[in-house]
């Protein structure tokens, strides 16, 4: 009885300590209105008769703009009869919106979606933490992940980088409970289906996904269930934007003697002086402009890469060993090289405690974009929870129990 009044008070402290620290962590941080409005425009004039439609009005966005970052917060976008179709941004994140609007239909659209991250974060954390059989551990992943502050940064910043950790702990979820899934897997395949259309980087571990469960299942089942996810991805529109933007600005995450920075400002700049026309946040759902402008930073960036392929080699392995570390801090080298350091460490650790599985994982989950981009925090948002989960399972080899890690 005693034993059950202490765990009880355990979890209310618990669950105290992450609340109170994501209301501490909470900076009204987010997007930019020309970035998240389209989203709210469009979940605000959502249309059963055409789902897969994002319909926006354009001066509710302007008028968004226009207010204070706490207004942001609590505005609720109304239904408007002027839209037009809006089809940059994928689509995903419009229905977690509609689903973060019915829930919390009392706050505001983005502080309901604040609060839809704060569930789904807390449930993450107490669901790993029945992973770890030690009492310790499970205080160890709490304190590493759940109250890290990097996460809960994301946690508090309502958009589809914080959802990156949902394929991130499916994976989780079926690798270290050692459950079998059996003919569930094609239930999972619509999730994960749908995770793409919130964020398509997630791509290659949800495949990863597909190919672990073969190993340990069925191979049949599981090239019918990657099937069906591809042709799902396929058939549906998710609006995803060509990635030739963010190539060309990529370049400028370290010195480069073409002189380009780690700003969204710059490809438009380059634009500007090759055709004279402007390109912004506020423009760039025109499809004609916006086909130009990615057919300028395409030729642009592969002539830089012809001309100096040694440049794109040293970023993108920069890049991928940052993407075992804390991540690539903008504005700032020696943070990145200390990173990128750190990460290579991280990747012989994992070697060396036969994480292979784990190894593959973390990398699979940003390599859509590191040989290319570097790992902002919002870009490999999802790899925080396989990172803490990963230095847990070293401390243990390593330090107490080398013999029962799990190895594959």
């Amino acid at each position: 009885m005693i034993q059950n009044n202490l765990k009880v008070i355990y979890w209310i402290i618990s669950l105290a300590g992450l609340l109170l620290a994501l209301m501490l962590m909470d900076f009204n941080q987010g997007m930019s209105p020309y970035w998240i409005a389209p989203y709210l425009s469009a979940a605000a004039n959502f249309d059963l008769n055409n789902p897969f439609i994002m319909n926006v009005n354009y001066d509710q966005i302007k008028q968004f703009s226009m207010l204070s970052t706490e207004q942001q917060f609590n505005y609720k976008f109304p239904s408007n009869t002027i839209l037009i179709n809006y089809d940059y941004l994928p689509i995903g994140f419009m229905y977690i919106l509609l689903i973060a609007k019915k829930i919390f239909f009392f706050l505001g659209d983005l502080t309901a979606v604040q609060w839809l991250q704060y569930t789904t974060h807390i449930i993450i954390v107490y669901t790993t933490m029945q992973f770890f059989k030690k009492d310790y551990l499970k205080i160890l992943f709490y304190l590493l992940y759940g109250l890290n502050p990097i996460v809960l940064y994301f946690v508090n910043y309502p958009f589809y980088y914080f959802w990156q950790v949902i394929p991130a702990f499916v994976f989780l979820w079926y690798f270290l409970s050692n459950k079998k899934l059996g003919y569930w897997i094609f239930a999972l395949v619509g999730i994960l289906a749908y995770m793409y259309f919130v964020r398509a980087t997630v791509l290659f571990l949800v495949l990863f996904i597909f190919l672990l469960y073969g190993y340990r299942e069925s191979w049949r089942s599981s090239i019918l269930a990657c099937i069906s996810f591809l042709m799902l991805i396929l058939i549906f529109p998710s609006h995803s934007q060509a990635p030739w933007h963010t190539m060309y600005v990529g370049i400028g995450a370290y010195k480069n003697p073409y002189n380009i920075q780690l700003a969204d400002e710059e490809g438009y700049k380059f634009f500007y002086n090759q055709t004279g026309k402007k390109m912004n946040s506020t423009n760039i759902n025109d499809p004609q402009l916006i086909d130009e402008y990615y057919q300028i930073l395409k030729k642009e960036y592969f002539r830089i890469l012809s001309e100096n392929p040694k440049l794109a080699i040293k970023n993108a392995l920069l890049n991928i060993f940052q993407s075992y570390s804390i991540g690539y801090k903008v504005g700032n080298e020696v943070i990145a090289y200390a990173s990128a350091f750190l990460g290579f460490l991280m990747i012989v650790l994992l070697l060396y405690s036969k994480q292979y599985i784990l190894f593959l994982a973390i990398g699979l989950l940003s390599s859509s974009f590191t040989p290319y981009y570097p790992p902002i925090a919002a870009y490999m948002y999802g790899s925080y929870i396989l990172l803490v989960v990963a230095f847990i399972n070293i401390i243990e080899y390593l330090l107490i129990y080398k013999h029962k890690v799990k190895r594959v």
